[in-house]
């Protein structure tokens, strides 16, 4: 198979290829530093395996997956290794189809495991992540089934970014009861604050913001 791999740190890049060509299954990896750059020169030629970081200049992970997943064959997979491993992420990032997702934490031995799922067609968590998702989702359901719709609605708008005044003239309802479902939610969740409100819902996967 043929591997790409897109990271800003050359050091663990020519590591990682290194290790990667000792590996029976692999013909040929090649790096790049950045998105912008693996886009204009492997355009016509996607490898078999694309793996890469959140967080890089130019073209980031996301907008680079966006482009992948709409440019090249469905079957080039993807790979996210990551040191932003946070639940909303994780979730939002094979919600937009990647493969798998991976903490820069793993070992080598679970990378190669991870890269030889993927190929054959099947999704991989890391396992130093696959715990807290799997909990974060007995978490939101829970949280989720004691919100009411209306309650849901209103954490929805206040988590982006509209104030009270604004939410009750979209809902048609008073600024009053608007209020008192902005309090009801934030009682449910135990938070104080509306800001931590906002980072309890992203963290819970309970909202997620849109990409620009």
């Amino acid at each position: 198979m043929n591997i790409v791999l897109v990271d800003e740190h050359q050091l663990l890049t020519d590591t990682l290829r290194n290790l990667l060509l000792l590996m029976p299954e692999v013909d040929d990896v090649e790096t790049y530093t950045e998105g912008k750059e693996f886009l204009a020169l492997r355009s016509f030629s996607p490898p078999d395996v694309l793996i890469m970081d959140l967080i890089m200049n130019g073209v980031n992970g996301l907008e680079l997956l966006d482009v992948c997943k709409a440019r090249f064959p469905k079957e080039m997979k993807v790979i996210i290794l990551s040191s932003v491993v946070d639940v909303q992420t994780i979730k939002h990032t094979m919600r937009r189809g990647a493969n798998s997702f991976l903490s820069k934490s793993m070992t080598f031995q679970e990378f190669k495991e991870c890269i030889l799922q993927v190929i054959a067609g099947k999704q991989y968590i890391g396992k130093a992540i696959r715990d807290n998702l799997i909990n974060s989702v007995f978490t939101d359901e829970q949280i989720v089934l004691h919100l009411s719709p209306r309650e849901k609605e209103v954490l929805q708008k206040v988590c982006s970014g509209r104030t009270i005044k604004e939410i009750a003239y979209d809902l048609k309802l008073s600024a009053h009861t608007v209020q008192y479902y902005h309090r009801s939610v934030m009682d449910k969740l135990k938070v104080k604050r509306t800001t931590d409100l906002i980072v309890y819902a992203m963290q819970h996967g309970l909202y997620i913001p849109e990409m620009r």
